[in-house]
């Protein structure tokens, strides 16, 4: 956003106590800005119209409040005035100036916004149906594009009716537009599910929107180069994504046998995307196209985007980025980067030369760009983290002698004898203390500390990582999205349905529990360390306005398969709706302290009020009988009387009248303090307080409800007494649950950081992990005790414990007497093309080698 002449910018530094906003607090660090809107922050509507704070982000003092309030309202009418001078025409049509008005409106911040894209959409909406009656119209009297004789080519008009209102999946529906060439082809491991809860939808149908041709490419047979043909070859670029989940985590179990289904898939049948699909497709899209731009995103890219561990390797691969040979990669939230780059590449600027825009990574081999003063004006002085030869171990010379776990890549050019040493496998051996921790695994945790750092829209700056000769670059994250940003995206014109074409192969399964569901915001403030949230949402809540939500429950409403039951009303946590930090809007989340733990933050406003008011209005719905919350709640925000302002109970009870289907989800996830420490999660007294208030709040309505409690075994921290522990207290309560999950280190996370480092990346302290498969299935198996087949587990890992009391008849045993066994794949073999297993099953096999499990 332009600023007045003169104004002064703000500037600032973390601030010295939360929640202290007058001007004297902030000051310039040397070298940075921390500017609002360059730097990706936003103000909250509220506080701008009741004048709390001006559209810079100062305090303001409360008598001044209703004089400022005015000059808002004032500046929030010249802000629309100015977008609405910006719109124009679709650029598929557009001429320079359409071109040149757009670019105006991004200044020079870097990511788009509010601007011309609505007019672009109206117009570009209006132009498809214009090409589709005109079809419809030909289709009655036999029309048929020459070289489209498929079966999708001849469509009754009615059903081409039903394919018109997706974006093409073949030549035939680009036909049937009128289309000669796509500018995007989006290329993804999911099944092609128009619905506002499938990423692919989201940025295909934000493309089009913005006025550009967007044909989707979904499970190509990834052994064949001509089938990435199959919508030609794009104007502007190929887009890649292996999906909404990892294809690793998506093809395997924590245990890492093979998933007996893919519930992104029609039918729900695996194997229809590759492992590692990022990789796969876009090195087979070289093959058959040669040098095409390719930009690659989705949560697997994002979170492999710098050097990683990577658990079904089991051991650091480098960046994605290299390994996919793509040109650029966008990570986060994608829209704003998405739009600003097709508009850029629109205008002719080649991929490799877009070096500014926020919440994108590529590969340099010169990174000095970065120290231009222009360039630290804008983004921050660059951050360099270790190099990725630092993570590897050491190098082994010829002869024998090891060179040190940081060598240089220029001492193995110059000994080409010289090679990698045989990887130091984590996972087949425990690691008992600091001692047996190795230098580079050490590093490992230094080098996450460091990116992780980063990876905030306000105070984040560019991060390097040296590969070899060439230096991973990331910009920092897409700046904050406002509520009307939020809205625009959701408000698209999703069919929120699988495309047809899946109907003969029995549906897709992701889509049944989400399509009567309903996104209300995104981020969270939470911290836990084994969530990918922080690095792919971030920790400032975004949300939509309840007008959006409402309306699009109300389009839920007219769908057939809706029986009147909306399946879930929530985000990445449903109660931190609204929430709103002003610390977080101004000068990025605090890097040193925690937004809930010990205890909620005194600068965080819940606003419970807000979404009560929004349920209120969704229940209100014409034909919702129920609206629920299914995405689970953060428990220890609401029994803080303080941070509620009174209002926890009052959620509460409105939580149990309206919103739980009998059972609600909620995850202490363990109940040693150690544990949850390593977690980041709050203390076992507060889910057991918000339990007693949970039970209580159903009574006074008349119900009889119960909590689910998900738990995690063997995260880092958690010692086999820990465990051991926990199991007791499962006996002591008379409770099974069954809501079990193994941790998996899934990329870039502060839990698999230490998984692999043995080292807390925020503290540097050593942290017991339990790496091994047969520790990882002991813990698993004290969770669950009560099962059979667990029991002869259970035996062996208490009596090796030295907890041989817990076997017997008494009252407080866990199992009774009888034989003590593991099972055989206690170290299976890596997955097939993933790595090799253990040399001892190499020779005898592995007994579940073929075998599927869940």
């Amino acid at each position: 956003m332009s600023k007045p002449e003169g104004e002064h910018r703000l500037h600032a530094r973390l601030q010295p106590a939360a929640g202290d906003h007058s001007e004297d607090a902030y000051r310039k660090r040397p070298g940075e800005i921390l500017d609002r809107y360059e730097r990706g922050g936003h103000v909250d509507k509220v506080d701008l119209l009741t004048g709390k704070v001006t559209p810079e982000g100062h305090a303001v003092p409360e008598g001044k409040r209703a004089q400022q309030a005015e000059l808002n309202r004032a500046w929030l009418k010249a802000e629309r005035e100015r977008l609405q001078a910006g719109k124009g025409e679709p650029l598929v049509t557009a001429d320079e100036d359409a071109i040149q008005r757009f670019l105006r409106t991004q200044g020079r911040f870097g990511s788009a916004n509010e601007t011309d894209l609505q007019a672009k959409a109206a117009a570009a909406q209006e132009y498809a149906a214009k090409l589709a009656a005109e079809y419809l119209q030909e289709a009655g009297g036999g029309r048929q594009e020459a070289g489209t004789a498929t079966h999708a080519s001849r469509l009754t008009p009615h059903a081409a009716a039903t394919r018109l209102s997706f974006l093409p999946v073949s030549r035939a529906d680009m036909a049937a537009r009128g289309w000669e060439q796509c500018d995007f082809v989006l290329v993804t491991g999911d099944a092609y599910v128009d619905h506002p809860s499938f990423a692919n939808a989201v940025i295909g149908r934000v493309l089009e929107w913005a006025g550009f041709k967007v044909g989707i490419l979904s499970q190509p047979d990834y052994t064949d180069p001509e089938a990435f043909k199959a919508l030609g070859k794009p104007r502007l670029a190929f887009l890649v994504s292996a999906g909404n989940l990892d294809s690793n985590l998506n093809a395997y179990t924590a245990h890492k046998l093979p998933r007996s289904d893919d519930p992104y898939t029609p039918g729900g049948k695996p194997g229809k995307r590759p492992v590692r699909a990022t990789i796969v497709y876009c090195n087979m899209i070289r093959r058959a196209f040669g040098k095409v731009p390719v930009i690659v995103g989705g949560i697997e890219a994002s979170q492999r985007r710098f050097s990683h561990y990577d658990y079904w390797d089991d051991k650091v691969r480098r960046s994605v980025l290299l390994d996919s040979n793509a040109d650029m990669l966008v990570f986060g939230m994608g829209e704003t980067q998405i739009v600003e780059l097709a508009h850029r590449l629109n205008r002719g600027e080649p991929l490799s030369q877009i070096t500014d825009v926020r919440g994108t990574a590529f590969v340099k081999k010169d990174a000095a760009f970065l120290e231009a003063p222009e360039y630290i004006e804008r983004f921050g002085r660059p951050v360099y983290t270790l190099d990725h030869e630092e993570l590897l171990p050491p190098i082994e010379a010829a002869g024998g002698r090891q060179q040190a776990a940081g060598g240089t890549v220029e001492s193995k050019i110059q000994n080409p004898k010289s090679k990698i040493a045989a990887a130091d496998r984590v996972q087949e051996h425990q690691t008992e203390g600091p001692a047996q921790v190795p230098a580079y695994r050490r590093n490992y945790a230094v080098a996450f500390k460091k990116i992780f750092d980063q990876q905030d829209p306000v105070r984040g700056r560019p991060v390097v990582q040296r590969t070899g000769k060439l230096s991973v670059i990331q910009l920092p994250p897409a700046r904050l999205q406002s509520e009307e940003e939020l809205d625009r995206w959701y408000d698209l014109p999703y069919t929120r349905l699988p495309h047809p074409d899946y109907e003969a192969q029995g549906g897709v399964p992701a889509w049944l529990t989400t399509q009567h569901s309903i996104v209300t915001h995104r981020g969270c403030m939470g911290s836990c360390t084994f969530c990918a949230i922080w690095m792919h949402q971030g920790r400032t809540i975004q949300s939509r306005s309840a007008e959006s939500i409402v309306q699009e429950a109300e389009a839920i409403t007219h769908m057939p398969s809706f029986k009147g039951y909306i399946s879930d009303v929530g985000g990445p946590t449903a109660n931190m709706y609204g929430n709103y930090c002003s610390v977080q809007q101004t000068l990025g989340a605090c890097k040193d302290r925690d937004c809930l733990l010990p205890d909620p933050c005194p600068a965080l406003r819940l606003h419970l009020d807000k979404q009560l008011d929004m349920l209120k209005r969704v229940r209100a719905v014409p034909g919702v009988k129920k609206a629920f919350i299914a995405s689970g709640i953060r428990h220890d925000m609401l029994i803080d009387d303080k941070a509620t302002k009174g209002q926890g109970d009052a959620y509460i009870e409105n939580l149990a009248a309206h919103h739980t289907s009998g059972h609600l989800k909620v995850a202490p996830e363990h109940l040693s303090d150690d544990v949850l420490t390593r977690m980041r999660k709050p203390g076992l007294h507060k889910y057991e307080e918000f339990k007693k208030r949970f039970v209580e709040a159903s009574k006074r309505v008349g119900k009889e409800q119960y909590l689910v409690a998900y738990f995690v075994s063997s995260h880092p921290g958690c010692t086999m007494d820990e465990q051991i522990r926990l199991a007791e207290y499962f006996k002591k309560n008379n409770w099974s649950p069954e809501q079990v999950q193994d941790f998996i280190p899934t990329p870039m996370t502060p839990a698999t950081a230490m998984f692999y480092s043995g080292h807390d990346p925020e503290t540097g302290e050593f942290v017991y992990t339990p790496t091994t498969m047969r520790e990882k299935r002991r813990q698993r198996a004290l969770m669950q005790f009560t099962k059979p087949e667990f029991h002869g587990r259970v035996r062996k890992a208490l009596r090796e414990a030295g907890r041989k009391d817990l076997i017997g008849h008494h009252e407080g045993a866990l199992v009774k007497p009888g034989n003590e066994e593991d099972w055989d794949d206690d170290n299976p073999a890596r997955p097939a093309g993933i790595g090799s297993g253990p040399a001892t099953l190499k020779k005898r096999g592995n007994p579940y080698r073929g075998k599927k499990r869940r």
